[in-house]
């Protein structure tokens, strides 16, 4: 049976990890992740082309994960469970997340009654690992785990500022970036000086890129000794940011007051 990516086993061979990868889990992982918000139930065909793996390997992988407890099926369509929610409690109960950035995010939506998240770097896009709201907000998931694309989002940006020069031009030059709004910069070269003026400045802001409803302003999230957690960021619902020019400065310095406090507690 073909590997998973022939480029990837290439890699791995050559720093020495070959030998030690196993196939089975990567599959097994690679179905649980093409499920989404877009594909929450799919069939056997459906999850094949999406994971990019042959049918009877699907099968399989899928078949496990309903024996588990992390999938079910009616015959015909498979969704997941809320038993997968177990795999990501080990991250999301650690001391970092749930003791130092939730209640951070708590204090910061109860001090604007926005929105606010702690965010990290993954791959192409950002993903929310702590979250906070006043209220639901609308195309907003109220929980961690959400991704959406680090080249349109404030958080992303900042993260990606935060990157060696080299690794930022590769992701950059790897890149598929696909606008959801109107607003949304695709330009390479332009998302190359946002987010290099965004590292200069230490903060980002975007205008209704990923959501025609949001502004958004971000800051990287460091530990005492200057190196990289991720990025603390409030989306704005537009109409406010329209209506007083000046809140996402306010909220800058907002986060500019939590980041200070809260390096001296990221040991």
């Amino acid at each position: 049976m073909p590997r998973l990516n022939a480029k990837d086993a290439a890699r791995r061979h050559a720093s020495g990890q070959g030998s030690y990868y196993v196939e089975a889990l990567a599959r097994g992982l690679a179905i649980i992740r093409a499920f989404g918000r877009d594909r929450s139930s799919m069939t056997l065909s459906d999850m094949a082309r999406a994971a990019n793996l042959p049918k009877p390997t699907v099968r399989r992988v899928l078949h496990t994960l309903v024996d588990l407890g992390y999938a079910e099926t009616d015959g015909r369509l498979f969704q997941l469970t809320p038993a997968v929610l177990n795999l990501a409690a080990a991250y999301l109960g650690t001391d970092l997340v749930a003791t130092v950035l939730q209640p951070v995010c708590q204090r910061v939506s109860k001090a604007t009654g926005e929105a606010c998240f702690v965010g990290v770097l993954d791959g192409q896009e950002m993903v929310m690992i702590a979250h906070a709201s006043t209220r639901f907000p609308f195309g907003l998931a109220t929980s961690a785990g959400m991704r959406m694309p680090a080249f349109l989002t404030a958080a992303g940006r900042v993260l990606l500022g935060l990157l060696p020069d080299d690794e930022l031009e590769r992701r950059l030059k790897a890149a598929k970036v696909k606008a959801n709004t109107k607003f949304a910069v695709t330009n390479k070269a332009k998302l190359r000086s946002i987010i290099l003026k965004g590292r200069a400045d230490g903060y980002c802001i975007t205008e209704r890129e990923v959501a025609m409803g949001f502004c958004a302003v971000a800051v990287p999230l460091r530990r005492i000794d200057g190196s990289a957690v991720g990025a603390i960021s409030i989306p704005a619902l537009a109409e406010r940011c329209a209506a007083n020019p000046g809140l996402l400065d306010t909220y800058l310095n907002i986060l500019r007051e939590q980041v200070d406090t809260l390096s001296q507690q990221l040991l």
